[in-house]
């Protein structure tokens, strides 16, 4: 009795166990390199797909990065603008104590001095305020920006 495997074999490269009325033997090469080619047309194929994988990977990989990178510019941007908005803030604000200084120094009554206080007081509190918007603003401006830039885009204009 044959061995299964054999039995196999003999069945894929033409037959050779049905005795000696089967077909003739001729064609059992031609089988095998049949066969040979199926199997590296296989390989092949899985070795295309397994390669497609990790292309796919470094491409998304890149696109993530491309993403990262221009929100990063954004909110670098952002920081940027607030920074400035600040400074030009202090610059103002010592600018103004100063001129509230001088003015209190020749202040001649304690009246002149409260109202030179007030007034400027209420300025400050007038341009903090008006800091604070900008600031406001631009952050709302910096998260839009950066909402586009990972594809969510606030679409909405204040």
């Amino acid at each position: 009795m044959p061995d299964d495997k054999d039995q196999r074999l003999r069945d894929a490269v033409g037959g050779a166990s049905q005795g000696p009325a089967a077909q003739p033997q001729t064609d059992a090469p031609q089988k095998v390199s049949q066969l040979l080619q199926h199997g590296a047309d296989q390989m092949r194929g899985a070795a295309e797909a397994s390669a497609q994988l990790p292309r796919e990977m470094i491409d998304r990989a890149g696109q993530n990065f491309e993403v990262m990178r221009r929100i990063g510019e954004t909110l670098s941007s952002g920081a940027q603008s607030a920074t400035s908005e600040v400074s030009e803030y202090v610059r103002h604000t010592t600018q103004r104590q100063q001129e509230m200084v001088q003015k209190l120094s020749q202040a001649r009554t304690p009246s002149d001095v409260l109202d030179i206080q007030s007034r400027y007081f209420m300025d400050n509190l007038r341009e903090l305020l008006g800091v604070s918007e900008k600031l406001l603003q631009n952050s709302a401006d910096t998260a839009r920006q950066a909402g586009q830039g990972l594809g969510g885009g606030g679409q909405s204009q204040s």
